[in-house]
Formats: C-alpha cells, structure tokens, sequence
C-alpha cells in the first residue's frame, strides 16, 4: 500500500483528503505543521507528499526544499488555494512534481497522485 503524507494548515482540507485517499486505498498521514511535517518525513518516509504552500508555521516552499533535501527522489505535489502561475513555477523549480489547486478536482487529483507514485515506484 502506498503512503502519503499530507502536510495542510486548513484541518476541512487535511480530512477531506484524507478520505479521499484512504477510500482509493493510500495509507496516509496528516499534519498541519510544516517543521511537523518535515520531521514525520524524515522518520517515516511516504511514497508521496500533498504539500501546501500556505502554511503559518512554515513557508511551504521552506518545508519542499528540506523534504527534496531528507530525499532528493521525494514526490511532492503542492496542494495551494493561493494558486498563480508564479507560485507553481517556484515550486515546480524547487522540486515540486505537480501543482494542484484548491477546490481540488477528485479524479484529476488522484490520476495526479497515481501517475506521481506510479514514476516512484519505477525508479526503484
């Protein structure tokens, strides 16, 4: 079962995705804490990371560029209601493997994180 770890200051948004990936069939974990975030990475590793960019505690592109530092063959795609053009370029130039944004799209979201864990899966 692959695992995914989603990293959302906004708690309606950390469980609806939840559901969403469990009820698919992702083994998943959740924080709303970017250091937190890092540090469940670090420890426990995930196929994939759901990513926003807004994050209180933590710019998110501060929390991309630690996770791709713990793991430079980490997948992350950023999850952001603050979506523009420029913030998906920064991320996707800090090593983001995807941009989505909020409201999310259910099965665009998911061919999204299917295709992501599905590359990850072949680098092994």
């Amino acid at each position: 079962m692959a695992t995914v770890l989603v990293i959302d200051d906004d708690e309606m948004h950390l469980m609806l995705m939840g559901n969403i990936l469990e009820n698919a069939g992702y083994s998943v974990s959740s924080t709303a804490d970017g250091p937190q975030g890092i540090m469940m990475f670090k420890e426990h590793s995930a196929d994939l990371v759901l990513l926003d960019l807004g994050l209180p505690s933590m710019n998110g592109i501060e929390v991309l560029r630690e996770i791709r530092t713990a793991d430079p063959k980490s997948k992350i795609i950023v999850v952001t209601g603050y979506g523009s053009i420029e913030s998906a370029e920064v991320a996707l130039r800090y090593g983001a493997w995807d941009y989505v944004e909020k409201p999310i799209e259910v099965e665009n979201f998911l061919e999204k994180i299917r295709t992501a864990i599905g590359v990850a899966g072949d680098e092994e």
